[in-house]
């Protein structure tokens, strides 16, 4: 007798969608009104870190724009008597497994009601209480921010410092380490360099062109960056829009300028029109003319005061600007520069491996960018993204820094709009 191959329909946890997100949309699926309250809070709240606030207002926009894909379970008091049954605690876990089991038997029998999380507690919830078939999720879980956070009573801490030769927390060379006391507070900021932590110390940047670069607030996050800009041949910083990303390695490539240390910048561009933006068609002029009127002449002339001291920087052989298109072939080795990669979220991996083989001994590189929420073409997202795969390569390497910035200060519109 032939078995007959069921159609699976997926019920999801609330961290499936999460990780998931526009993947569930391939077929319909149900998810319970338990999750929805969930996402809801995780936006929100103060427990999560940006990244996971970041995805829970992403999937809120798909669920209200593919109202169509989705059935949602509402919990209701029948399905906290399926849970009494079973003589186990209400939770929002048996919460969302009850609703899946409270709808199997309106499933057609064609088809396997699949309960599907990553979560280990509702995997044996639903597995062996309710008796449901269950699949994990397979997700890129790389979240590597370049630092580890790290709170310790008075007592481990005692041991931390008599070990500071030991690496306690597993980091990788050039890792840095933010650790804090049991009330929440940053008490110190160390980096790992392959033998022992050690203390981490910023420049004091002043430039002509943008005056005194500083953390914001000493914002943690930014001492980072600008210490791995300092004692790092390469540095990528990441971060949303408005957490200083281009201010800081501008201000700090411009202040290396100014006191010699550098002979020039050269930015490494990639155009890209902006993500579900119009087109506006052909541009006339010079190249140069074509890339102050793109997003990258934008920031420049943002940062600098106007596109007028762009071109002067470029008449004084101060500063080149090179579309990704022409770098082929080109090689920084004896030019003694800083090399800036900017809004390298829109590379893929072979044109971030052909950016990042231009670059000298004699030259520094920093690399900006935002992988998670910023990338304007299908083409660079994903696994294909050159960002996310420079980071597996990189990092661990005694030259190579990473930090991902918290913190927005645009405005206090730019805070809100974050949420949207």
């Amino acid at each position: 007798m032939v078995e007959t191959i069921k159609e699976k329909v997926y019920f999801y946890d609330t961290n499936a969608v999460l990780e998931l997100q526009n993947k569930i949309f391939d077929q319909h699926f149900y998810i319970s009104s338990v999750t929805l309250e969930e996402l809801e809070k995780i936006k929100t709240s103060s427990k999560h870190d940006e990244t996971v606030k970041y995805k829970a207002r992403k999937i809120l926009h798909l669920l209200d724009e593919y109202t169509d894909k989705y059935d949602v379970v509402m919990y209701q008091n029948v399905i906290g008597d399926i849970i009494n049954e079973k003589l186990i605690e209400i939770t929002p876990d048996s919460k969302i497994v009850a609703c899946c089991s409270f709808i199997q038997n309106l499933i057609p029998c064609d088809q396997q009601l699949v309960f599907c999380t990553n979560d280990i507690a509702c995997k044996m919830i639903a597995n062996k209480i309710f008796g449901l078939h269950v699949e994990s999720i397979c997700v890129d879980d790389d979240h590597y921010t370049g630092y580890k956070e790290i709170s310790m009573s008075e007592d481990e801490m005692a041991y931390f410092y008599e070990h500071i030769n030991e690496n306690i927390y597993n980091l990788l060379t050039g890792e840095y380490l933010l650790l804090s006391n049991s009330n929440g507070e940053i008490v110190d900021k160390l980096k790992w360099d392959g033998e022992a932590y050690q203390n981490i110390k910023f420049p004091n940047i002043k430039s002509a062109y943008f005056g005194t670069i500083k953390p914001y607030n000493g914002d943690i996050y930014q001492q980072l960056a600008l210490n791995s800009f300092n004692t790092n041949q390469i540095t990528m910083i990441k971060g949303a829009a408005g957490t200083g990303k281009s201010y800081l390695a501008l201000g700090y490539l411009m202040w290396l300028l100014e006191k010699r240390k550098i002979d020039k910048i050269i930015m490494f561009a990639n155009p890209t029109p902006t993500a579900n933006s119009a087109k506006i068609g052909f541009l006339p002029g010079s190249q140069l003319e074509k890339l102050t009127d793109s997003s990258v002449g934008n920031m420049l002339g943002s940062k600098l005061g106007d596109k007028f001291m762009i071109e002067q920087l470029v008449a004084q052989n101060k500063l080149s600007i090179l579309p990704m298109c022409d770098i082929r072939g080109y090689d920084t080795t004896g030019m003694n520069a800083g090399i800036y990669i900017t809004e390298a979220q829109n590379l893929d991996i072979s044109l971030m491996k052909l950016a990042l083989q231009r670059i000298g001994d004699d030259s520094i590189c920093i690399i900006d960018g935002d992988c998670e929420a910023q990338v304007d073409l299908n083409q660079y997202a994903g696994s294909n993204n050159g960002m996310k795969r420079m980071s597996k390569v990189f990092r661990g390497q005694d030259f190579y820094g990473e930090v991902t910035l918290q913190n927005i200060y645009r405005s206090k519109i730019s805070r809100i709009a974050d949420e949207m």
